[in-house]
């Protein structure tokens, strides 16, 4: 497989710029460019593929520039939001149309189309038409068609956001599960959150036509730069604190940041631990499968806090309307 790099990438509309100073891809990396509509993520993939072009920098694959490649040239497997079947081809036509185009002998065609078709768990249905798949067998079906090629990078473009969220949670784990079993480079584009967790190495947040930060799943969520990243990623609480000695503190509840002046601190509800106590108000509660989100307030600040049922020290038909709390993990935010 082979790594994919962005340098000083510039793409530029009237009303919106993209701009990527650098954005590496690791050989057989799974990353994933998360965002909100609109940030430009997918045309990001499509500038990988070939499908749209940068003003200025570079593209590269293995250290060597693709710019001026066109997208067939480019060694790349790809799929779309709404998979792009051939509603007249059969299931086996469908996978083995690009393998057709490249004139292979029909005995190699015939078997990378069984590999593909055993590889996403579509054994038996090779005669059917796309029209008689459920959505879950046709976006299998668009995945056979990108990796039967045997693409250097495999580049997927929101692949499973029209489905529902049963098949959607199962089938990232199938995609996940190839991936690895390949050992292709991979970039996947996705606005869902929990999504990328779930599937990626590395996540490179997108935001407004440049990124944000990238790091693994658990970094960005516990340790983001930014508001945008933290906010984005989960629930959060963000305090805006004044530190003296090191140390910043709202009421009672210190952090020591090493720094002086005004600081954001950011920690995910999760991070708080409640125990019987009066220097915190409770001012509400909400129950959830399994957990239950407290909103608490400290001196005019409201703050999130989370925690399974069996860890809170006393019942929840008995919820106190006052507590102590903990944060045992925190970060501070860059400036913005």
């Amino acid at each position: 497989m082979v790594r994919v790099e962005l340098k000083g990438v510039l793409k530029e509309w009237e009303d919106f710029r993209l701009s990527i100073e650098r954005l590496k891809v690791k050989d057989s990396e799974f990353l994933t460019l998360l965002g909100p509509s609109g940030c430009g993520k997918t045309t990001t993939l499509r500038m990988i593929a070939g499908f749209e072009k940068p003003e200025r920098g570079e593209i590269l694959f293995d250290g060597r520039p693709v710019n001026d490649l066109p997208p067939y040239e480019r060694g790349i497997g790809i799929v779309f939001q709404d998979y792009a079947l051939f509603p007249h081809m059969t299931v086996f036509k469908n996978i083995a149309f690009g393998l057709e185009m490249k004139g292979l002998p029909r005995a190699e065609i015939e078997r990378r189309v069984r590999w593909a078709l055993e590889l996403v768990g579509l054994e038996g249905l090779e005669n059917r038409y796309p029209e008689q798949l459920s959505g879950g067998q046709q976006q299998r079906v668009a995945l056979a068609r990108a990796l039967v090629v045997e693409p250097d990078v495999l580049l997927l473009d929101e692949p499973l956001s029209n489905l529902d969220a049963k098949i959607r949670e199962r089938l990232r784990g199938e995609i996940k599960r190839i991936q690895r079993e390949l050992g292709i480079t991979t970039v996947y584009v996705t606005h869902d959150q929990e999504e990328a967790m779930a599937v990626s190495d590395r996540i490179a947040v997108m935001n407004v036509g440049h990124v944000e930060q990238v790091g693994k799943p658990l970094e960005l969520y516990y340790r983001p730069k930014t508001e945008f990243v933290a906010r984005f990623l989960g629930l959060s609480n963000i305090l805006e604190l004044k530190a003296e000695n090191g140390r910043a503190c709202l009421g009672g509840l210190c952090f020591d940041v090493g720094r002086e002046g005004k600081v954001r601190i950011f920690f995910r509800p999760e991070s708080v631990y409640v125990r019987p106590g009066d220097a915190v108000e409770v001012l509400d509660y909400e129950l959830l499968p399994g957990r239950i989100r407290l909103k608490l307030e400290i001196e005019g600040s409201v703050i999130l806090a989370e925690r399974f049922l069996d860890e809170l020290p006393f019942g929840v038909e008995e919820m106190p309307e006052r507590v102590d709390v903990e944060v045992r993990s925190f970060s501070v935010l860059e400036a913005e």
